[in-house]
């Protein structure tokens, strides 16, 4: 991947860019102006002077010829190195020294606490509707779950935020061709002094920390092999640091459906609660009902529970996950770009750099490195061997690493499926618990209702016979009634008929007592009477 410079419309500061970013429009990261980058690079101004040349002030005059002294130039004072200003944190950043992906637990758990309590009151006019009722009305674990979603989210703007520096700072030219074509020892301080003028927010980036580092490492080691590997060290370090970024957002992705597990099961618990005491109570039907709907409404607390906390996983995970995406691609980003600025431009002296020659002529070289290379060629050649040797090592050991990671791998794996394997059967478990008791208390309920329909029909039966015995009854007094009123009736014309007749008291023996009528007289009385 190539980079081509182009100028700020804004403050005309000198910006690289990549040629992946054709076309698209950027922030400048010196006066926020924005930048429209072009579809093809811009021609390159052509260097004056002669590159890869290099003048001394004072060169070295020697006398070989005639065999007199050689002048040594006087040593200049050495200077003292410039070092790099402090990186500057920004307000969502970490405490951390050196560039990071993390950010600040405390800020985000603050703005996640916040963005919670607008979450609820937000919802608190809607909690009679159903999608209010997920949050007020469904146990106390909805709570802690918007909570933690919450967090995570702040954790989320907080890192594309700073996501969103990282590439601005991608534009900066910090490397510039201006300073020196090439990166030798001398030339580093004008490289830090250039860096020490970038945008101070910048300066915390992965691009400039990857870059200071490198040239330090320069600086010290004077070699360019060994800045190589160093840089891919850096590379793999920047690359684990993002990764670990996100482990807290992995806690949080699976602590939510954990969350909405436990909200489940006291749900469950709840309802079967409210079941076993109502079937203690008595098997009265207001009773039944009132235990089924607490059944119900404990069931549906334990479903509404674990879907919100899936969902709330998804709406976190998925973010996240493009958000690291993007974090990898940055730190490819930087890979390429310190390959193509830096690494390439490293110039040691040892193999025909600027500095090789500097000096004018002296010892002829190639025969000193002939010399060498005759008294070195037993150690090479063991040196050799050993290499092969620490190859052949290196190799055993790694597939030995590997091999036990695999085997851990494997066990991580056998122990989280058997876990799995362990929750599902307790889920089917419950489950069958659940469905049993359900059975029973339908069985239950259809048992009540037989007896209820029999209580009805015999309710009815009873009814009717009252009826019919109400009837029988009035048609019995109405006859009996029937009889009083002739009875007195003959009365009446018997008394009428005393009236006129002379009555005759006689006494008469007793007879057996006989069967009596109505008002005590036996019927031979009333006859007598009659005549």
């Amino acid at each position: 991947m190539s980079f081509f410079k182009i100028p700020c419309p804004g403050c005309n500061k000198s910006l690289k860019v990549s040629e992946k970013l054709a076309g698209k429009s950027r922030a400048c990261p010196y006066c926020r102006a924005t930048v429209r980058i072009p579809e093809t690079a811009p021609p390159e101004e052509p260097e004056s002077g002669f590159p890869n040349i290099q003048i001394a002030d004072k060169p070295t005059k020697a006398k070989r010829a005639t065999g007199g002294p050689i002048e040594v130039p006087t040593p200049a004072p050495k200077k003292r190195a410039v070092k790099r200003k402090r990186p500057q944190k920004s307000w969502f950043s970490s405490s951390s020294e050196s560039a990071s992906s993390d950010v600040s637990l405390v800020l985000s758990g603050l703005m996640g606490g916040v963005m919670a309590i607008v979450w609820y009151a937000v919802m608190f006019p809607l909690r009679d509707g159903y999608f209010g009722a997920l949050f007020w009305q469904r146990g106390p674990v909805p709570f802690p779950t918007t909570f933690l979603m919450c967090w995570a989210i702040s954790i989320l703007v907080l890192k594309w935020l700073s996501l969103k520096q990282q590439k601005n700072a991608m534009l900066l030219d910090v490397l510039p061709t201006e300073v020196s074509r090439e990166i030798t020892v001398d030339s580093l301080d004008g490289f830090i002094e250039h860096i020490n003028g970038l945008p101070g927010a910048s300066s915390d980036s992965f691009l400039i920390n990857r870059v200071v580092r490198g040239i330090e490492h320069f600086r010290v080691r004077k070699s360019a092999a060994e800045t190589v590997t160093m840089m891919e060290s850096q590379s793999a370090i920047d690359a684990n640091n993002v990764a670990g970024s996100y482990t807290i957002l992995k806690v949080f992705i699976w602590s939510l459906p954990i969350l909405g597990f436990i909200g489940t099961v006291m749900g469950v618990s709840s309802a079967v609660a409210s079941l076993a005491t109502s079937l203690s109570d008595g098997g009265s039907m207001d009773a039944m009902k009132s235990a089924l709907k607490d059944v119900f409404g404990g069931l549906g607390t334990a479903f509404d529970t674990t879907l919100l906390a899936l969902i709330m996983s998804m709406l976190v995970k998925i973010p996240a996950s493009a958000l690291q995406k993007s974090e990898e691609d940055l730190i490819t980003s930087v890979d390429e770009y310190c390959n193509e600025n830096l690494l390439r431009r490293l110039n040691d002296g040892r193999e025909g750099g600027a500095e090789r020659g500097a000096g004018g002529g002296g010892v002829d070289t190639d025969v000193f490195r002939d010399a060498v290379e005759q008294a070195l060629g037993t150690q090479h050649a063991e040196l050799e061997r050993w290499l092969e040797k620490l190859d052949a090592i290196g190799g055993r050991l790694t597939d030995q690493v590997s091999q036990g990671w695999d085997k851990v791998n494997d066990r991580i794996e056998k122990q989280q499926q058997k876990h799995v394997a362990t929750l599902h059967e307790q889920q089917l478990d419950q489950q069958a618990r659940l469905q049993a008791q359900l059975d029973q208390m339908a069985n239950a309920a259809n048992k009540i209702q037989a007896t209820l329909t029999r209580l009805a029909e015999q309710t009815e039966t009873m009814q009717s016979q009252v009826n019919n015995t109400f009837s029988q009854t009035n048609d019995s007094l109405q006859e009996h009634l029937s009889g009083v009123e002739s009875g007195l009736t003959s009365l009446g014309g018997v008394l009428q008929k005393l009236g006129d007749q002379q009555v005759v008291v006689q006494q008469v023996a007793a007879e057996p007592a006989k069967k009596k009528g109505w008002f005590g007289k036996s019927s031979r009385s009333r006859g007598n009477g009659r005549r």
